[in-house]
């Protein structure tokens, strides 16, 4: 199953950068996971800033020094210090995913988000090609996509992605579905790039995460990165006004810090505000509404449950992934969507009442096998 023609298990490398958040790096790690039960020897490597509760003991990881950016200012990098990256931190990369890359020497590179965005990383995703197939000529080359990847804003990258995809890949994951949220929606490939596969969508599941613990609050999360920090005031701010307990899980490097500071200006005895935690999905299950915004972590994490959930899709500097999901979610019974720019205090508190005097919503009808799915076709158990 997954042993190569000498015998030996499969070597997978598994290639992100979160840039901005933890949803990338989640996904890859609940791949890395699936593909590891099948019996493969897995690698992540992770360029982005480490986030210590998602930590998976079993699974490898190499930690390049880290990138980030401020909002979705992806034309300038960061380093964990907040400084502009420059070319010394940029060439300790590459030296550093070479050297990880060589070591391990893998059968299978899959490029997390690349050839569709990562595009001022391109140096370090081909670095990382070049040294993989010096080691293993007959290196086996996957794309791996979540359902939305922000749509091209020039015609001339969907082209560039699509020539990419034809130089040396052997399939294109997609994690979503097509009947859903087909990939055509952002971005039509034209015909002629290797076999594209919508896996359905890669859930990162714990045992009780679906069992009812103590909580009934609203819980707003705004994901692991530093996004989300106007929500949180709102809904900081509105929960004065109602007669719930809110719970705000605040992300980011420094999420100790601006919990603390919120919890300055907003002192309530029916309002917690803390870091980002380990436990969101047991938090969520046990919610009584959910307020949070429409990333792809945030889908598969509320589609097994009945929680009522109100998403305001982050369009920091004009960007339409979430608003594209949102959209398409909204469709389905219990789930409401709202744009920030239309919400205050007020409208947000009563849009959460109303939501929490309904009834528990049905479960997404969602596939959420993708990761097990997924890592068969990156062991090549398929066609």
């Amino acid at each position: 199953m997954s042993h190569g023609p000498d015998g030996r298990a499969q070597r997978v490398a598994f290639l992100v950068t979160s840039l901005s958040g933890s949803g990338h790096l989640v996904r890859t790690l609940a791949l890395a996971e699936a593909t590891a039960a099948l019996g493969a020897r897995v690698l992540v490597i992770s360029g982005g800033r480490p986030i210590a509760h998602l930590a998976r003991d079993a699974i490898p990881m190499a930690q390049l020094p880290p990138l980030i950016v401020a909002g979705r200012d992806f034309s300038r990098p960061l380093d964990s210090k907040g400084r502009l990256a420059d070319a010394a931190l940029m060439s300790a990369r590459v030296a550093a995913l070479e050297a990880a890359v060589a070591t391990f020497a893998p059968d299978v590179l899959v490029t997390e988000t690349w050839p569709f965005g990562r595009r001022n990383l391109r140096s370090e995703f081909e670095a990382a090609i070049r040294v993989a197939r010096a080691a293993r000529p007959a290196l086996r080359l996957i794309a791996s996509v979540r359902d939305v990847p922000e749509p091209p804003s020039r015609p001339q990258k969907l082209e560039a992605a699509a020539a990419r995809l034809k130089d040396g890949f052997e399939a294109l994951l997609v994690h979503g579905e097509s009947e859903f949220l087909p990939l055509s929606v952002t971005w039509p490939l034209a015909p002629g790039g290797p076999p594209l596969h919508h896996t359905g969508y890669v859930a990162t599941r714990t045992e009780d995460a679906e069992t009812s613990a103590e909580g009934g609050d609203v819980l707003v999360a705004v994901g692991g990165g530093d996004l989300g920090t106007a929500l949180l005031e709102i809904a900081a701010e509105g929960s004065g006004s109602t007669s719930l307990t809110w719970r705000l899980r605040v992300g980011g490097n420094d999420a100790a810090a601006r919990a603390g500071a919120l919890r300055t200006r907003y002192p309530s005895s029916r309002l917690i505000i803390e870091p980002a935690a380990s436990d969101y999905r047991q938090r969520l299950a046990a919610a009584a509404v959910s307020v949070s915004l429409a990333g792809y972590n945030t889908v598969t994490d509320l589609a097994p449950l009945g929680v009522p959930a109100l998403l305001v899709p982050d369009e920091t500097a004009g960007e339409r992934e979430q608003a594209i999901r949102a959209e398409a979610l909204a469709k389905f019974e219990g789930i409401d969507v709202a744009r920030l720019e239309t919400l205050d205090p007020a409208k947000l508190a009563a849009r959460v009442e109303a939501l929490a005097a309904g009834p528990r919503r049905p479960p997404l009808p969602l596939d959420l096998d993708g990761a097990r799915r997924s890592a068969r076709l990156i062991l090549g158990e398929a066609a």
